[in-house]
Formats: C-alpha cells, structure tokens, sequence
C-alpha cells in the first residue's frame, strides 16, 4: 500500500462558532416616529434583554481524534499538527464545524503499528478508520480486533466512531468479511459504526468512478464522501 512517488514525497513532510449579527432597523416612515407621550413611556420601561441562548445547542461542535493508516493521512503536509490534505477525510469532517484534535496516521500502517505508536489524545470523539493494511497482508480478524482494543485504551476517550475501510478493488471480498465483522465488533464494544464507505462502493464492492485513483485510495472527492458520512454521525450534528 505504498503511495507514488509523488505522494510519498508528499508523506514524507506529514508530521482548523459562529458569530451571529442582528441588525435591528426601524423604518424612515413618519408614522414610525414615536409621540412626545410615547418616549416618555419608552424612558420608564426596562431595557429589552436578548433571548437566551438555548441550552440544548452547543456554541462548538466537538472535538474529534482520528487514528488511521494512508486512507487518513493521504496527501496532509502534517496531519499530527493539524495540517490537513485534501485527499484526507479529516478535512470535510472539519469542514462540517467540528475541531481537529489531533491523531496519528502513516502510510502502509496495519492496526498493530497504530496500536503501537498511539498516546493519549484531547478531544470528545475518537474516530478510527483501520484494517486496510490488516486484509491487505492477510492478518486474522482476531489480531485487528486485539489492535483496536489496544488503540482505544490507549487514547483514553470514551466516545468512539469506528468507520468501515474503503473498498479494495483487488481484493472486494476480504474488505466486505472485514466490515461485517468489524460493525459486529463494535456493537460488542459499544462503540458507534458507521459505513462511511457505502458511498464509495459499487454493488460488486469495487470503488465507483471516480472515487479512487489507484483501486485502493480515495481521490479528493471519495474523500470528501468519507469525511460526511463520519461527521453525520458525530455528536452534535
């Protein structure tokens, strides 16, 4: 899963709430005009207060942590440090208002690397997107799944979005088997799954047109697919 080398130049220099204005105008019509009476009245009154903001809508969108393999880091200068590609999700979950946390992403990375190199992240969500690498290099379901227990100790954050892989026009079936099971596991979990792949694929499980350059990376616009399908389902959308 070695990305060209163009992009593996790219790689290699790896290592983002809304002011709301209201304007109040009274018309220049005469009739708008206050009496004598009237100001006076307006004088004793108690100044107008703005509603309350309601408590039930947050001022940010949260947080969110994303640990993967090229699928997430794709062609970002430094994802670690926030700077995000554009063929990486990352930047249309924060293009949907939440905030980029930080994480850990590298190209050709099975989950046992992942779960290796991770630490502890500050955010309100941890999205996984993992296990390309796995079924590329034929490792047992088990072994991803041990991983991904490992990944999310380590992070520390309670709440977990676990996304499907993309497809793998090579091998369709061994991506399928791997999202079956890994929607499974994350309902033993408790973790939330989301198929944010389903808009990637045809019904044969091969990438559609346009949605991959090279039959196992997604262009800018699958990315793009990926990225809404997560931030649909994060807290606060």
């Amino acid at each position: 899963m070695a990305p060209s080398t163009d992009r593996a130049t790219r790689s290699a220099m790896r290592w983002v709430a809304w002011a709301v204005m209201s304007v109040v105008a009274c018309s220049a019509l005469a009739a708008c005009s206050p009496s004598a009476g009237s100001v006076q009245d307006q004088a004793s009154s108690p100044p107008a207060t703005s509603a309350s903001p309601d408590p039930t809508t947050p001022s940010v969108l949260p947080s969110f942590a994303a640990v993967g393999d090229s699928i997430t880091d794709a062609n970002s200068p430094d994802l670690p440090g926030g700077d995000l590609g554009t063929e990486s999700w990352t930047t249309y979950v924060v293009a949907a208002g939440f905030e980029f946390a930080g994480g850990w992403a590298e190209w050709g990375a099975p989950t046992s690397l992942m779960a290796d190199s991770v630490t502890a992240y500050d955010a309100d969500v941890l999205v996984l997107l993992a296990g390309t690498n796995d079924v590329a290099l034929g490792r047992p379901f088990a072994e991803s799944a041990a991983n991904l227990d490992r990944i999310v100790a380590t992070v520390g954050i309670d709440a977990v979005v676990v996304s499907s892989i993309p497809p793998m026009d090579a091998l369709p079936d061994g991506a399928a088997q791997y999202n079956a099971q890994l929607e499974s596991l994350a309902a033993d979990r408790g973790w939330r799954f989301v198929d944010a792949s389903a808009g990637l694929r045809t019904a044969d499980g091969r990438f559609l047109e346009g949605m991959s350059y090279d039959g196992l990376h997604p262009t800018e616009q699958g990315a793009q697919v990926l990225g809404e399908g997560i931030a649909a389902v994060l807290p606060g959308s």
